[in-house]
């Protein structure tokens, strides 16, 4: 059943469909980070997947470092490339 049929959309499971602006959203994804970190250990991408994301989130940092989001985005690429061996 998706989100939309079961009136339960993502953003609002996981907190996001409130927040007003980047500084809150970085805020929401990072406690989501904190949380699937508690969160019993699935494997949900290939490595092949988990690579090409892991340098997407990492050329995305580059762009603004000073960014909150962009924070959150280096954090996500080393916690990704930690789990690969990288």
């Amino acid at each position: 059943m998706s989100d939309d049929l079961a009136g339960d959309s993502l953003d609002e499971r996981y907190g996001l469909a409130e927040v007003r602006d980047l500084e809150e959203y970085a805020e929401a994804l990072n406690r989501l980070v904190e949380q699937g970190l508690r969160d019993q250990r699935t494997t949900l991408l290939s490595e092949a997947e988990a690579y090409a994301v892991a340098e997407l989130l990492g050329r995305f940092a580059l762009s603004e470092p000073w960014s909150a989001l962009n924070q959150l985005a280096a954090s996500l690429a080393s916690r990704i490339y930690n789990r690969l061996g990288a």
